[in-house]
């Protein structure tokens, strides 16, 4: 440092400048207010000048530019103590209202009080007619005096019994705190007991609307009795009440007994976090999910079961917080809730790569479980839960549209998307274009911005956004009340983001809205790579057959699946099917029966003895059925397939009768779903084709969905009709590793390799491949597109050519949907060995996730292109 530099930083510690400065802006405040402000700084100051002083300690031993530095701010922190030690002192000195103060004063004014009795006063009272003035003049002063004395002395009197019970509380709150082995430290603000007793308040009051829900307890005095039955006048029991002193405190005693019952009531329900620590519980465990959604296995806990039970067993509980020792099997010490969360999430899925799933319910009726209940807890716990759920939150939603379970495709939390987890801070639920929705909730409409778009507020209390709406009836500023008709769905799909307004922060901040509409269902649920989905033969070459049917005319994957999925619940995937067929005959199926009429018309009275709706019986894969509400798909099946001179139970017939025989609205249903027209995920797919085209929204859709992506898993591995060649990628590898040369290796294969040149995605099919031509000598374009594209784009690389026959070294380019590729991109291989038979050896990546590597075994087909490269 430079001399000038020097002075300039000896200048900039001038303690008077300092002082001089925190002078005048205290002459703006008021003095209470200096002073306290003065005495903060002081505070603060301290503080800096301790840490700034150990620092430079800890370095003087040293030399160079950071020990100067760490000296710099120790001698500034010294000078702003010093300072702010001067000001505090002369703001104290000007404050009226301390006591020492205020004692000067009295010193001052008695002093003043004498010397005027002395010097005024006494000579007046030698003469009687002014010594009754001079007399009543000192009483007045006297009392005037007193009164003020008295004021000073309750006031000082009570701010020092405040200040000496925080003393007292803060020691004793420290040494708890010691004892607990947290340090001597007080417990933080919002761990304290008037932020906690807020939080009980505020879940008292959201609580009430479910105590209110309880059996009124029955009126237990004749008094009361009597004026609920008319028996007594109101203004007679009020006089009894007033006259009898005795009454009076049993009917308090009564109120005060009642009010406890209350409180416990309240304090009974499942949900005791208030919204936006439930939400942020909530949060956290989908981010779990996320963390762990990889290599095929993707991980949607059901959090229902585990909030109520972090709520049962932990109540108001905060992430941050540490969990109490003792409270739970599960819980370790000085562990937080998060980490405790952690644990839970591993009881439930196991870990990696061997995962296992199971339930709540498990854990909790497992007496070798961390998670134990007791069966009197278990059972008055679920009886809790069934009753009353999420309906102790304040702000509850009604339906959109009329459902006894709203069905969500995409659930509020963290997401899996490549590499990184991202938040969705809203709800996806399942709509159909043109239907009409009512609004949730009871409101003000905002101004409209977005014609697809609806916000709803409440006051400063709630705020819901829905996306998907025709919002054309509003402008904004109208007032709905819930249930008030909105418009229609614009697709099939609703976005819908709930806010409510946080007391404690002041600002709006979005929670979760599923908890809050009376009943949801989620399409959304844990599947792993490594489960094992073995349909068995006859049932997998009926699916494939599904497949390779609709695949040959243009339809997509997602979509074949979804539909697979709901006829693995209706049928097995088998056409030769009826409702009631494993009966017993006459009612169940004899030899004759899949072709004689009356035993097809049997309706659901006959078969058993109940549902009248259902006049013919379920045929088919799909089930259809005549019904008394004029659907007569069981009869336009059977007229279809005599007019096609075919057995109804013909699987193509089925096929092309859902195509080109069933009603026009069904065909296009149909359709829309095969075609991914509404959506490419398969949940949101199996729902649609559920809700409208099976007509029966709602019914076992989880189990509908879980085949559906058993069968997505199933296609893309095993590419359609070869599943007889589906030995596992690690039986082929092993079985022709001697004749594939050179075998990849980690540059070809590994994150953060690949060879110069490649322009392709990493981890994707594409990267692999040319990371692998370029391995075994050729120079191939960097930039030839989708894995599906390289079949006609092969011209980009000089001397490339195709063929309809494999040769070794060869990539093989398979179009969208063939031999289970992607519906949208296809997928490229390289083909390692070619058999005799014609049959050929693949290696391939991202058939299950960026960089999985595998092999597969195909014979040449349709839809599969050979690009020659030299």
């Amino acid at each position: 440092m430079d001399k000038r530099s020097k002075e300039n930083f000896k200048a900039s510690l001038n303690v008077q400048k300092r002082v001089s400065d925190g002078i005048d802006a205290n002459a703006f405040r008021k003095p209470r207010q200096a002073t306290q402000l003065s005495k903060q700084t002081l505070k603060e100051s301290k503080k800096n000048l301790k840490v700034r002083r150990t620092n430079y300690r800890k370095l003087k031993a040293g030399s160079g530019l950071q020990v100067v530095a760490a000296k710099k701010k120790y001698l500034e922190a010294k000078a702003d103590k010093n300072a702010s030690k001067v000001v505090f002192k002369k703001a104290k000195k000007s404050d009226p209202t301390r006591a020492a103060n205020k004692a000067k004063g009295y010193a001052k004014n008695q002093a003043k009080q004498t010397a005027v009795n002395h010097l005024v006063l006494s000579p007046l009272e030698k003469d009687d007619t002014l010594r009754e003035g001079s007399d009543l003049y000192r009483k007045t002063q006297r009392t005037k005096s007193g009164l003020k004395l008295s004021k000073d002395v309750v006031t000082s009197s009570a701010k020092a019994s405040v200040n000496l019970s925080k003393h007292t509380y803060g020691l004793a709150n420290r040494s708890v705190n010691m004892v607990r082995g947290r340090g001597f430290v007080r417990t933080p603000s919002e761990l304290g007991f008037r932020r906690q007793a807020a939080k009980r308040m505020r879940n008292f009051q959201n609580k009430l609307s479910a105590a209110r829900k309880a059996k009124k307890a029955e009126q237990g005095f004749s008094l009361i009795r009597s004026i609920l039955k008319g028996q007594q006048t109101l203004s007679r029991a009020f006089t009894l009440i007033v006259t009898s002193k005795g009454l009076l405190v049993v009917l308090a005693v009564m109120f005060i007994l009642c009010l406890l019952g209350i409180l416990n009531m309240a304090s009974s329900v499942p949900t005791k976090q208030d919204d936006f620590q439930l939400t942020k519980s909530w949060t956290y465990f989908t981010k779990l999910d996320a963390e762990q959604s990889e290599d095929g296995n993707n991980f949607y806990t059901p959090l229902d079961d585990v909030m109520f039970y972090m709520n049962d067993q932990f109540e108001d509980y905060n992430l941050q917080d540490q969990v109490p020792v003792g409270s739970n099997g599960a819980a370790l010490p000085n562990q937080n809730y998060e980490q405790y969360l952690t644990g839970l999430w591993s009881a439930l899925n196991g870990s990696s790569p061997d995962y296992k799933l199971t339930t709540m319910e498990a854990l909790e009726t497992d007496k070798s479980s961390k998670y134990y209940l007791s069966l009197d807890d278990y059972s008055d716990f679920k009886e809790r839960v069934n009753e009353v759920g999420y309906d102790s939150l304040d702000g509850q939603l009604q339906f959109p549209y009329q459902t006894e379970s709203l069905v969500i495709n995409r659930r509020y939390g963290y997401e899996r998307n490549g590499e990184k987890t991202e938040l969705h801070s809203s709800i996806d639920v399942s709509s159909a274009p043109g239907q009409d929705l009512t609004s949730p909730m009871h409101g003000i409409v905002n101004s409209v911005t977005d014609p697809n778009t609806l916000v709803i507020s409440e006051a400063e209390n709630a705020r819901l956004t829905i996306v998907g709406i025709n919002s054309g009836r509003f402008i904004g500023g109208e007032t709905v009340d819930a249930g008030t008709l909105l418009g229609k769905a614009t697709k099939s799909s609703l976005n819908m983001t709930y806010e409510k307004y946080n007391e404690d922060d002041k600002k709006w901040a979005k929670v979760n809205p599923a908890f809050y509409f009376p009943k949801v269902t989620y399409t959304q649920f844990t599947s792993l790579a490594s489960d094992s989905f073995d349909p068995g033969k006859s049932v997998s070459e009926r699916a494939e057959a599904v497949y390779n049917f609709l695949t040959k005319l243009g339809y997509k994957k997602e979509g074949i699946c979804a539909i697979l999925g709901s006829f693995t619940e209706e049928s097995q995937i088998n056409p030769k099917r009826a409702e009631g067929d494993y009966l017993s005959p006459p009612v169940g199926a004899s030899g004759n029966s899949w072709d004689d009429p009356a035993w097809l018309a049997m309706g659901g009275l006959d078969i058993y003895g109940k549902y009248p709706n259902i006049l013919h019986r379920g045929l088919g894969l799909g089930q259809w059925t005549d019904t008394s509400d004029g659907s007569e798909r069981h009869t336009l099946l059977l007229n279809y397939a005599k007019a096609k001179n075919k057995k109804w139970y013909d699987l193509d017939l089925q096929l092309d009768f859902m195509l080109n025989g069933d009603t026009p609205g069904n065909q296009t249903m149909f359709k829309n779903t095969a075609s991914n027209a509404v959506s490419s995920s398969i949940p949101e797919l199996t729902n649609y084709f559920l809700t409208y085209w099976e007509g029966n929204p709602g019914d076992k859709i989880q189990a509908r969905v879980q085949a559906a992506q058993n069968w997505f898993t199933y296609f893309s591995n095993n590419g359609g009709s070869d599943a007889d060649m589906s030995a596992s990628s690690k039986e082929l590898f092993e079985k022709y590793k001697d004749k594939i040369k050179p075998l990849p290796s980690n540059k070809e294969t590994q994150q953060g390799q690949g060879w110069p040149g490649n322009g392709y995605e990493p981890g994707n099919c594409t990267w692999y491949v040319f990371n692998r031509q370029a391995q075994i000598g050729h120079n191939i374009n960097g930039y030839m597109g989708n894995g599906g594209q390289w079949g006609y784009n092969y011209t980009k690389t000089p001397g490339a050519t195709i063929d309809s026959k494999p040769q070794v070294g060869d990539a093989v380019s398979f179009s969208p949907g063939v031999a289970g590729s992607s519906s949208e991109y296809g997928h490229v291989a390289q083909v390692e060995v070619v058999n005799p038979d014609g049959t050929f050896l693949v290696s391939e990546m991202n058939t299950l996730g960026l960089y999985s590597m595998g092999y597969r075994m195909f014979k040449p087909g349709a839809g599969m292109t050979f690009v020659h490269f030299k």
